[in-house]
């Protein structure tokens, strides 16, 4: 497919790999807020994280591989630097998702207060995925779901 340029990404499927999406950050995500016209690539992505599982014949990966995206990417407008980029890849029988912030900054597991609305995107994909972690110079933050599960008897 090669690279398909918007007005503030671009795309590049990889076949039998995965993709790569670079996305220029609005002026507005910035300070643990996300600006609404940056909002719009979280469902984006999930999209695009279904699609590429569904093609692949993984849907059984589609609904944990979804919220990963969703709070990795969320992550990164709130407290990133710069632009984002967001790669998805099918290697060693692992899919893999890498959000790419810009910010040296790690991120950190932390206790949310019961009435708070945000502070658990990290417990989320520390529960959910099979392996996580970030970059030694913290600019990106990864995930992994096991492409093909041990199969588990009752």
């Amino acid at each position: 497919m090669g690279v398909r340029t918007g007005p503030h990404a671009s795309f590049q499927y990889i076949p039998r790999r995965g993709f790569d999406v670079a996305i220029e950050r609005s002026a507005g995500s910035r300070d643990g807020s996300v600006d609404p016209a940056d909002a719009v690539w979280v469902g984006n992505l999930r999209r695009t994280v279904r699609r590429g599982l569904d093609r692949s014949g993984l849907p059984d990966l589609v609904e944990n591989a979804e919220l990963l995206v969703s709070e990795l990417v969320t992550n990164a407008f709130r407290h990133g630097r710069g632009d984002i980029r967001v790669r998805m890849l099918f290697e060693h029988g692992r899919m893999r998702l890498e959000v790419r912030d810009g910010s040296h900054e790690f991120p950190e597991l932390r206790t949310a207060g019961a009435l708070e609305e945000a502070g658990r995107g990290l417990f989320i994909v520390r529960a959910l995925a099979d392996d996580w972690g970030v970059s030694a110079d913290g600019t990106t933050t990864w995930c992994s779901l096991n492409l093909y599960p041990l199969s588990r008897t009752p």
